[in-house]
């Protein structure tokens, strides 16, 4: 059993961030002695040295969602549900680097594909493969990114408006405004790629590239520590 300043010691975690992963019903129940002291012990260890680094790991909403379903189960102590719940989170890092590196390409392409290979993707279809929603989808098309369809119609998308997709998910991955965006997506269309660069270029001259780069850095990190928190959980003993 461990005091809050032993486990904190022990966690390399702040006292008032191990109370606010409790307050948040990130942990199992913590007891607490006649005094009101709170007694931890080595689940809680893991629970907060897992916290810590899905936190620190934090991306995109795509691998915030299957990180929190990790936290759930460490929290529950179910080893069968949390190797599940280990592997869907690697795979949910590992589909974003390849989307990302996809978009990538494109994106520096500076030129989408114009070429018609016949294919056709809902709206649903066109989400799955890029990795957004729907309901994004749609705020593209009503702040001009992507063309609009008309209404009450069953939206079709084309292979040239899917890579431009790809290509607005990374550059809202990578922190460019819808307005950057729209500006970036009319030099485009416009046959302009000088200026559609600039657009993308801040003022410190950091531009996509360098963005991108960091970006792609960023996910490689948290599918190593994907690799950390296995490890972890083994040494705990709640993967065997």
């Amino acid at each position: 059993m461990y005091k809050i300043g032993e486990i904190s010691r022990l966690t390399n975690v702040k006292e008032g961030t191990i109370r606010f992963y409790e307050k948040c019903g990130f942990l199992e129940e913590v007891k607490r002695l006649s005094n009101g002291y709170r007694t931890y012990n080595d689940h809680h260890v893991f629970q907060v040295q897992l916290c810590d680094i899905v936190f620190d790991s934090f991306v995109n909403s795509r691998i915030r969602k299957s990180s929190m379903m990790l936290i759930n189960t460490a929290k529950d102590w179910d080893g069968g549900s949390f190797s599940d719940a280990l592997s869907e989170y690697k795979a949910a890092i590992k589909t974003d680097i390849r989307r990302t590196k996809k978009a990538i390409d494109i994106a520096l392409k500076w030129n989408f594909d114009k070429t018609d290979d016949g294919k056709i993707y809902t709206k649903k279809q066109a989400a799955e493969l890029v990795g957004t929603t729907p309901e994004a989808i749609r705020n593209w098309e009503r702040n001009g990114l992507i063309p609009q369809s008309e209404a009450y119609k069953k939206r079709y998308y084309p292979g040239d408006v899917l890579e431009r997709m790809y290509v607005i998910r990374l550059l809202l991955d990578t922190g460019y405004s819808i307005m950057a965006i729209l500006k970036f997506l009319r030099f485009m269309d416009e046959g302009k790629k000088k200026e559609a660069g600039k657009e993308l270029t801040d003022p410190e001259g950091e531009d996509l590239q360098s963005r991108a780069d960091y970006y792609l850095k960023a996910l490689n990190k948290v599918l190593k520590d994907s690799g950390k928190i296995k490890n972890l959980a083994s040494t705990h003993h709640l993967l065997i």
